[in-house]
C-alpha cells in the first residue's frame, strides 16, 4: 500500500494507492508536528511505504524521516517530497502526455499564489516554479482576484502550449473566478482538488528506486542551480562527468568520484545548465601535488551543497595502491553561486 500525506497549514491531505484501486481521504486537522501525526498513525497498525510533503522540507526534516522509517523496519519507507517531486509524481500516475502539451498547476494556499509549469525537454521532466502572491495580494474585491487571476493565465500561457490544468488549495473554494475560468476551460482539460500533492507523493513512494522523480528537474528558490562537474578524457573524446546535479533540493544534492590525474596541479570545475552549457568555470588549486607525468594520484572528489548557491568540494589524496600510500592530504573549497547562471 502506497500513502501520500500532504501536511499544509494545520490540514492533512491523504491520498492511498492499492493495486489498481486509488481513494482520496476526507482532510483532517492536525495540532502537533507532522511526525507526531505520523507517529500515531504507525502505533494505529499502518503499514506499506508513506510519501510525506510538507511546507519546509529541510535536514531536520529529513532526518526526521530516516528516524520514522527506521521504526517501520526499513530504509526510504517514509520518504519526503517537496511540492515539485510530488508534481512530477502526480503527472506520471495521471498519465499526462507531456509531448502534447505542458501541464500547468496553480497552487492558492492561505501564505501563497504559485505556478507551476511543467514541461518535457529531451526525456527529462521540467518543473519551474513562479511565485504571484504579491500581485493577488493585490486584490480587494472577488472581482479584483478573478481579474488578476485572468492577467496571470494570459501571461503564463503565452508561451508553449498547455494541455492540463490543476487547480489546488483552499484559496479556489468559491465561485470567485468566473472569467478566468472561461480562460482556462479554452481547449484545455481542467481539474480541481486538494489532493493533487498527496496523490504524487503516493506514486513516487511506490517507486522503488524512485526514477520518476530523478529523471526530472526542478526550479525552485530552494533547489540547486547548475550542475557541477569535471571534463574529463575518456576513450579518445572529453566528456563532462557532472559531481553535483542541478534541480534538487539543495540539502540532498551530493556526489562523489574518484579519478587518477598526472602532470596537473588543479583541477577545473565547470557549471553547466540542465541543457549541458557551460556557464562558468572555477579552478581549484592542488598545492602539495607533484607536476610530474609519471607520479599517478587517485584522487576522491566529494561534493555538497551547504545552501541553495554554496557547494563544498572536498578533495582527498587516496594514493596509489601498493605503489604509492596516501598522502592523507585533503583540498577544499566553497564554490558561491548565482541563479541567474542556471536560466536561458
Amino acid at each position: 500500500m502506497q500513502t501520500g500525506l500532504h501536511f499544509e497549514h494545520g490540514q492533512v491531505y491523504t491520498y492511498v494507492i492499492e493495486g489498481s484501486r486509488a481513494s482520496e481521504k476526507e482532510p483532517l486537522t492536525y495540532e502537533s508536528s507532522w511526525t507526531d501525526y505520523m507517529s500515531e498513525i504507525l502505533k494505529d497498525g499502518a503499514d506499506g511505504v508513506f510519501g510525506i510533503v510538507i511546507d519546509q522540507l529541510n535536514p531536520i526534516a529529513v532526518k526526521e524521516a530516516q528516524e520514522l522509517s527506521a521504526q517501520l523496519g526499513g530504509e526510504g519507507t517514509v520518504r519526503l517530497y517537496t511540492k515539485e517531486k510530488a508534481i512530477v509524481g502526480m503527472v506520471r500516475f495521471q498519465r499526462n502526455d507531456l509531448r502534447r502539451g505542458n501541464t500547468a498547476v496553480f497552487d492558492y494556499s492561505e501564505e501563497q499564489f504559485a505556478y507551476y509549469d511543467v514541461r518535457e525537454k529531451s526525456g527529462k521532466i521540467i518543473v519551474e516554479k513562479q511565485d504571484y502572491t504579491q500581485m493577488m495580494e493585490q486584490a480587494n474585491s472577488k472581482n479584483d482576484k478573478d481579474r488578476l487571476f485572468s492577467e496571470i493565465i494570459r501571461k503564463v500561457f503565452a508561451r508553449g502550449v498547455t494541455s492540463t490544468v490543476y487547480l489546488c488549495g483552499i484559496g479556489f473554494e468559491g465561485e470567485w473566478f468566473q472569467q478566468a475560468t472561461r480562460i482556462l476551460c479554452r481547449g484545455r482539460r481542467v481539474f480541481m482538488g486538494n489532493h493533487l500533492f498527496a496523490c504524487g507523493a503516493a506514486y513516487l513512494a511506490g517507486q522503488e528506486s524512485g526514477f520518476e522523480a530523478e529523471n526530472a528537474c526542478l526550479i525552485t528558490e530552494n533547489m540547486t542551480v547548475c550542475q557541477i562537474g569535471l571534463t574529463l578524457y575518456h576513450h579518445g573524446r572529453d566528456v563532462f562527468y557532472p559531481l553535483l546535479p542541478e534541480g534538487r533540493a539543495w540539502f540532498e544534492a551530493k556526489g562523489e568520484m574518484e579519478i587518477f590525474v598526472s602532470g596537473i596541479t588543479k583541477l577545473i570545475f565547470e557549471l553547466r545548465t540542465k541543457e549541458g552549457r557551460k556557464t562558468a568555470s572555477v579552478c581549484m588549486p592542488l598545492s602539495g601535488i607533484k607536476k610530474n607525468k609519471d607520479f599517478v594520484y587517485k584522487l576522491k572528489i566529494q561534493g555538497e551543497y551547504i545552501s541553495s548557491e554554496r557547494c563544498r568540494i572536498k578533495i582527498t589524496d587516496e594514493g596509489f595502491g601498493s605503489l604509492r600510500p596516501s598522502s592523507h592530504q585533503v583540498w577544499q573549497q566553497v564554490i558561491r553561486l548565482e541563479r541567474s547562471e542556471s536560466h536561458e
